[in-house]
């Protein structure tokens, strides 16, 4: 016997019926699937064929045995521990192939036979059948006809099936909705049969009383018989539109639509995952319903057959007459089709009194829930899907969630067993997602740059791939919304440089009609109270408005009441220019100051009180003593007034704060604006502050380096003061200050400020920057020096042994020109010096349309200290066009260099020559190219980045040159086929001229390439090289541990 399977329910293991009737309160043990297969099989477990119960409660019918078949159980993904699905197959009993059951009823109402008589009903495995007496059935069934708990259900042959007749059948079984029971006063109990006359008209009922002993197994029999031997509602006649757009529609949800499906058949089989309902009402809770105005609860399926679909990530309810041309309103239908998440579901209730069930959908608008009524003979299988579903999904629901709540029997509720949370492949956003597309008619692949790692999910650029890139539509944004807004999966959800600025605008139609663009105050409102489980939300730089600012606020308030924990927020780059809604965002931080580890507002445009606001709501919470705040950023509101006894406050509740950054800050309410002592009791844990582009009152200066110079600065890494209007003994006061606290390894930022008094450096900066008692990483950018200035700095460098890290990007000279050949060689000196320890230099150019600040073209005369430098690894020469020359000079440096290990020269307007030359270094006698005789040649460097701008610039000269030389061929040919004589020769000439300008262009765009793969070929051998050695070094020192070890046991067993 071959079971019936239903598709949608894919993801569970098979489980045996013993088994299931022991599960009380856990799920059974699960096999792990076969790794590496994202459609799961697990073992089946094997059932006990001489179990009594099972044998006596088991829905097969039998024949001539009690023995149960494993075969015949329901082996579809998942199996249920319900014993109801245990099932025939429909090509074994065809139909009224047999008999469930029969016995004596009273009619009590309705015209479906005479009434106040007494008849005997046959219950068929299709149909309801009345005869006037037992005798009269002994007729067409037999002898045996009489129906008795120990005969079973039995089996008719084809000849008294065709002895049938048509005035003997009641009712069809696929026509019942609703089977249950009603006893009137003083009366005895009645069976009510609900069914369906035709399609698109109201239940009519019919009631009969049965023998007393009877009531129950007709009414288990009835129901049994609805659900596993009726036939199922046909959806759609073929050939019509609705049901091709259906088809398509369904199927992505994992629904498959009947397939053989006769024309003219409107109630034929449907597939699996699909049953016949009545709609009896739905409601709406938790939304104010007008007294005058129409009921937002009402909708065009009330009181109609529908048919429920159940499938991998929706419930849809569609118009059971959609297709069948049955109204005028077919063409509506379609609008009509109701759809809801699976992960929506918050109840079931279900009391098997009169098969009506209830199921509510939660929604995150105002907090409402549609509560829908349904009846429907199958019922229980109906239930049983949708309980499999979600509870396949079960992992996806919130922390603290405990899924569906449920009002169901005993049998009903069991526990349904579900993969292991480690097993789950599939978090549902894939399905929801696709299901949104083919809502609203978008192409799927536009969102191929969308990644998701566990648990997080990165939103990137639209497009089909990750270099077809391109902003998001109105259209687009809403699906991806919408999709996010019912998945409860991610935990950290970020829009990282989504702009949203174009999305917002509304549009003008030609027609003068106005089209509202996308508004993201709804949906993220909507997106986060929709999934307590968010912890991390990244908007940065994503352009959102004001209000959109303010209801991500208002989420993160109202949300926490829900269990909303948030410990990550970035909102930087977007426009919070309205105080009431930075008012708004500042109360929901009120609520998860306890949870928030990083919080950025930079460049958020906010004026006023706001940033006071902000920093005052991590203080404002009674039930907070002290925020876990580790990264706090509202740098770039320069129209903000920042308090600073505000500030002090904060700080003083800061017990986790690593990074503070308050750059680009330029209005305070009075000085100092840090106190020492307040940063001294910030935690401890204090590692970067950034100071950058703020006017450093000397008072505030002063508790900066009281900080500084304290033992409590043992944590500070990094300590940004660009652009702070400092001098030079200014600068020197905080590299004394570094050296005097003994934390060497902070980063000192100074750039963007005039250090050099007039010509000369002043004179205690010269002896700090000499001592070797200061910081290991300077960082000069975009500093403004004088030519005496710069020489006097690489100088004093050079005999400084603590310094490790430099970066003098961007240098500029107050003469507006290149530093020259001499300051360029005291560069190279300080790299020589036998006291530098110098490991890092980054010295690259900078160019934009107002100004180029660079070391230059004489830079390639550093070079030669270059080769004489044992500790420099990394060295960034990009953008300085030393051409040629400075690679040849290169090339000469890393040929006798031993140290050097990363190396990026792009933009220097490099040539073939200037590459072969870097190529030749790396091979002992150089190359074809470039010969030499020295036996030296580089085998440390393993990192070369692409010299990708200056290959493309040499490139494309070259096709231009020979894009002209396709033009002058033209013209040539054209004089030479029109010349003769002494001009023919001449024009001929000029033709081999031009082929062979074209050969030496095509030639030099193949030595180019040639020679960046050979440098890439040379570097990865050394990188191979490099990393042989390091494995063997690491070898080693195992080896010596193990001799270390084993010694230490030999002196312990001696001891």
């Amino acid at each position: 016997m071959t079971p019936t399977t239903s598709p949608l329910l894919n993801d569970f293991p098979n489980m045996s019926l013993n088994d299931a009737r022991q599960s009380s309160g856990q799920p059974q043990q699960i096999q792990p699937p076969v790794s590496g297969t994202r459609s799961r099989a697990y073992s089946t477990t094997t059932v006990s064929t001489d179990d009594s119960s099972a044998s006596r409660n088991s829905l097969v019918p039998r024949a001539a045995t009690d023995r149960v078949n494993t075969q015949e159980f329901y082996h579809g993904q998942p199996h249920v521990p319900i014993e109801s699905f245990l099932m025939p197959s429909q090509e074994q009993y065809p139909a009224d192939s047999l008999i469930l059951f029969g016995g004596t009823a009273v009619h009590s109402e309705g015209g479906l036979f005479r009434k106040d008589s007494k008849e005997y009903i046959m219950l068929t495995n299709t149909s309801l059948l009345k005869y006037k007496s037992m005798e009269k059935a002994a007729k067409v069934f037999g002898n045996q006809s009489v129906w008795s708990s120990s005969s079973g259900h039995q089996l008719l042959t084809p000849q008294q099936t065709a002895l049938i007749s048509k005035d003997h059948r009641i009712l069809s079984l696929n026509s019942i909705i609703g089977v249950y029971t009603y006893q009137p006063a003083g009366t005895e109990t009645q069976i009510v049969i609900e069914y369906l006359v035709s399609i698109s008209s109201q239940p009519a009922t019919m009631h009969f009383t049965p023998v007393v002993d009877q009531v129950e197994p007709w009414l288990k029999e009835l129901r049994q018989g609805c659900n596993y031997h009726a036939a199922q509602a046909g959806l759609i006649v073929k050939g019509t539109r609705q049901r091709q757009w259906v088809q398509d529609k369904l199927q992505e949800d994992h629904i498959a639509l009947p397939s053989n499906v006769a024309e003219n058949h409107p109630t034929a089989l449907a597939a699996g995952g699909m049953w016949r309902a009545f709609f009896r009402a739905q409601r709406i809770k938790g939304v104010p319903v007008q007294e005058n105005g129409p009921s937002e609860s009402r909708v065009a399926l009330e009181n109609k057959a529908v048919v429920i679909a159940v499938g991998a990530s929706h419930i849809h309810i569609l118009p059971h007459n959609l297709g069948n041309s049955s109204s005028k309103e077919d063409l509506k239908d379609e609008r009509n089709m109701l759809q809801y998440p699976i992960l929506t579901v918050r109840t079931i209730h279900y009391k098997e009194r009169d098969d009506t069930f209830t199921l509510a959908f939660g929604t995150t608008l105002r907090q409402r829930t549609v509560v829908m009524t349904f009846a429907s003979a199958r019922a229980r299988e109906i239930i049983i899907a949708i309980r499999a579903r979600v509870e396949s999904l079960r992992w996806l629901y919130p922390l603290g969630r405990k899924g569906i709540e449920l009002a169901l029997s005993e049998s009903l509720s069991r526990p349904i067993p579900v993969p292991p949370k480690d097993h789950l492949t599939d978090l549902g956003f894939d399905e929801l997602l696709r299901a949104e597309c083919h809502a609203m008619g978008l192409d799927s692949r536009v969102f191929n740059n969308v990644f998701i790692d566990g648990f997080i999910i990165t939103v990137g650029k639209a497009g089909d791939n990750f270099g077809n890139k391109r902003d998001y539509s109105v259209e687009e944004m809403k699906c991806l919304l919408r999709a996010l807004r019912f998945n409860t999966t991610f935990k950290e959800i970020s829009f990282r440089d989504i702009s949203f600025e174009n999305l917002q605008k509304t549009k003008t139609l030609r027609d003068g009609t106005l089209r509202y663009g996308l508004r993201p105050d709804q949906e993220f409102y909507e997106l986060i109270m929709g999934n307590p489980q968010i912890r991390v939300l990244d908007f940065h730089d994503c352009h959102l408005d004001t209000s959109a600012i303010g209801s991500i606020g208002r989420a993160i308030r109202d949300g926490y009441s829900a269990g909303l924990r948030l410990e990550s927020l970035d909102l930087y780059g977007n426009h919070a220019t309205d105080g009431a809604d930075v008012m708004t965002l500042a109360k929901g931080i009120v609520k998860h100051a306890g949870t928030l580890h990083r919080l950025d507002v930079g460049y958020c445009q906010i004026t006023g009180d706001g940033i006071n606001q902000i920093m005052h709501a991590f203080v404002a919470n009674p039930d907070v003593a002290s925020h876990t705040l580790e990264f706090f950023g509202i740098q770039g509101n320069p129209e903000s007034k920042v308090n600073s006894f505000i500030l002090d406050m904060f700080l003083k509740h800061s017990m986790c704060l690593e990074k503070l950054d308050l750059s680009d800050l330029t209005s305070w309410s009075k000085s100092p604006i840090l106190m020492a002592e307040t940063l001294a009791n910030c935690g401890g844990f204090l590692k970067r502050l950034d100071l950058s582009g703020m006017a450093l009152h000397p008072s505030t200066l002063d508790q900066i380096l009281s900080w500084i110079s304290s033992p409590e600065c043992e944590t500070l890494e990094q300590l940004k003061v660009e652009g702070c209007g400092l001098d030079g003994n200014q600068f020197a006061s905080i590299l004394d200050a570094v050296g005097q606290s003994g934390n060497q390894k902070v980063e000192i930022c100074a750039g963007r400020n005039l250090l050099s008094d007039g010509q000369d450096l002043p004179e205690n900066l010269v002896n700090v920057l000499s001592s070797g008692e200061t910081t290991t990483s300077l960082g000069l950018r975009r500093t403004c020096w004088s030519e005496q200035a710069l020489r006097q700095l690489f100088l004093s460098l050079s005999q400084n042994f603590t310094l490790k890290k430099l970066d003098l990007s961007a240098v500029s000279l107050a003469s507006s020109r290149d530093p020259d050949v001499e300051t360029c060689k005291l560069l190279g000196q300080m790299l020589a010096s036998e006291a530098s320890r110098l490991e890092e230099l980054l010295i690259q150019g900078e160019e934009t349309n107002e100004l180029t600040s660079r070391m230059g073209r004489n830079l390639w005369r550093s070079f030669q200290g270059l080769s004489s430098s044992r500790y420099l690894t990394k060295l960034d020469v990009r953008r300085n066009r030393f051409k040629d020359e400075g690679a040849l000079a290169l090339a000469e440096a890393l040929r006798v260099n031993q140290s050097l290990i990363w190396l990026d020269m792009d933009e220097n307007d490099v040539t073939t020559d200037g590459f072969n030359a870097i190529l030749s270094a790396f091979h002992q006698g150089g190359t074809e190219q470039v010969p030499t005789s020295s036996r030296y040649y580089n085998s440390t460097l393993a990192y070369f980045e692409p010299p990708v701008n200056d290959v493309t610039k040499q490139t494309n000269a070259l096709k231009e040159a020979m894009l002209e030389t396709y033009k002058s061929e033209q013209e040539t040919r054209f004089l030479l086929n029109h010349a003769t004589g002494k001009d023919a020769a001449e024009w001929k000439e000029r033709l081999a001229q031009i082929l062979r300008q074209r050969l030496q262009s095509t030639d030099a765009c193949s030595r180019i390439e040639k020679s960046i793969d050979g440098i890439a070929m040379a570097v990865d051998r050394n990188k191979a090289a490099m990393e042989a050695v390091f494995r063997d070094r690491e070898r080693r020192r195992e080896r010596e541990r193990d001799r270390e070890l084993l010694q230490q046991r030999r002196d312990n067993r001696r001891g």
